[in-house]
């Protein structure tokens, strides 16, 4: 649990929100193209406080800006919606919720990323909850905390760049961790999880204590807020429209365009004088407010289209998680004959620690099984050896050594010569 009274400061939101006003009433604002001036027209028709503009998202190719979006909405089980009642029940009690609070003042929010072409929003959503308690606990600076989403799309199975589930990823998060960018940089592609720069990434990750729903299908304002309150960043998600694509300031709120796709983001604060939340996305800096955005209230009770606050989760605590990996191989050595062929080596290890192998002779071929996690096999294959001379190879798997050793080929092959 964490409780915070955040007082407004130096916010970068109070000075954005001054600079709004005087960016839409400047005469020096450029022309708009048509979509932009559609929406300026509903936003002004409809009494929305919020500027439209041309983003960087609104010149990217239709196709291009639903690969912005991924969130998959699964069905909830009767369990998970107890859960959530026993969540909100059993919440430990907090001082009185201020009327402004935003985790970015104190420092526990890290820097935006840019999820690019790839539906990995749900990634993105879940692993800036994650680095957020990893500063709560550490009070590290944010700039230095940047945990692997290319993990979570990779190896989690909770989805991948066609789109993912949040309550997924939050589960493998809590049960495995996430490692450092460095030992799976981000890609923007589905990737494959041996790929990994850290072949042994799970023996060194951040994860977290527990998580809560918050909310499924029916949010509240209040609900919202006193989550924050007490665990600090949540994970949520929102329907997007058109109009959203061309948001550059202001507090959102729904004035024009069709359904384009789910979403998932990360609740960071709220402001009760602007009546509104503040959350940060994953499309990079030249969107919106520096790459967040705030959302009005009302956002969240319109279950007609934004459905925001939808599928909230809340996480709670940070756990560092350093395994000692160990393992072993069996066998350790072979001897083949001449002809060679394949052969199987087996390998153990604990649960959650990945292994790879390689060859370091050029007569020793793997047939499958490089890489792997947990227990597994390997095969390789043995090249005939047509030299007279017995011979020896090496191949390094999950760190051990397995030497192979081959016979010559026997000498009634040898050709006789006569002088």
């Amino acid at each position: 649990m964490y409780t915070t009274r955040v007082s407004r400061g130096q916010s970068i939101f109070s000075f954005l929100s001054c600079l709004f006003f005087l960016f839409i009433l400047s005469p020096s604002v450029s022309a708009a193209t048509p979509e932009v001036e559609s929406v300026r027209e509903q936003i002004q028709k409809k009494g929305g406080k919020w500027l439209s503009a041309e983003t960087s998202i609104t010149r990217l190719p239709a196709a291009h800006r639903l690969k912005r979006l991924g969130l998959f909405k699964g069905p909830v089980s009767i369990a998970e919606s107890a859960a959530v009642l026993k969540s909100l029940q059993t919440a430990p009690k907090s001082q009185a919720a201020p009327t402004y609070l935003n985790y970015y003042d104190s420092n526990y929010v890290t820097p935006i990323r840019d999820q690019g072409s790839c539906g990995s929003c749900w990634a993105f959503a879940t692993t800036a909850a994650l680095e957020s308690q990893v500063l709560i606990a550490t009070h590290a600076t944010p700039a230095n905390i940047n945990l692997s989403e290319q993990v979570l799309v990779s190896c989690s199975g909770a989805g991948s760049c066609n789109g993912g589930y949040i309550d997924s990823a939050s589960y493998f998060i809590q049960g495995t961790g996430l490692p450092t960018e460095t030992c799976f940089p981000y890609s923007g592609t589905d990737n494959n999880c041996s790929n990994a720069s850290c072949p042994y990434w799970q023996s060194d990750t951040d994860a977290i204590n527990a998580c809560h729903w918050v909310s499924l299908d029916s949010p509240t304002v209040t609900a919202l807020k006193t989550a924050l309150v007490n665990y600090g960043p949540l994970v949520t998600t929102m329907n997007v429209y058109a109009d959203f694509f061309t948001y550059a300031g202001g507090v959102y709120s729904y004035a024009t365009g069709a359904y384009q796709g789910g979403h998932a983001v990360s609740i960071i604060g709220y402001d009760d004088s602007s009546q509104c939340f503040i959350v940060k996305n994953s499309w990079g800096t030249d969107w919106g407010e520096k790459g967040f955005f705030r959302i009005a209230y009302s956002e969240v009770s319109d279950n007609r289209y934004v459905q925001f606050g939808y599928y909230t989760i809340a996480y709670d605590g940070n756990t560092p998680v350093q395994t000692t990996c160990s393992y072993s191989i069996s066998p350790k050595s072979i001897t083949v004959t001449y002809p060679g062929g394949n052969a199987v080596v087996s390998v153990t290890s604990q649960p959650g620690c990945s292994w790879t192998a390689v060859s370091n002779t050029k007569w020793i071929n793997i047939v499958s099984g490089a890489s792997g996690t947990d227990d597994g096999t390997l095969t390789y294959q043995v090249s005939p050896n047509n030299t007279y001379k017995n011979r020896t190879g090496k191949m390094t798997i999950a760190g051990k050594t397995l030497t192979v050793k081959q016979k010559a080929k026997p000498l009634r092959y040898a050709r006789l010569w006569r002088y």
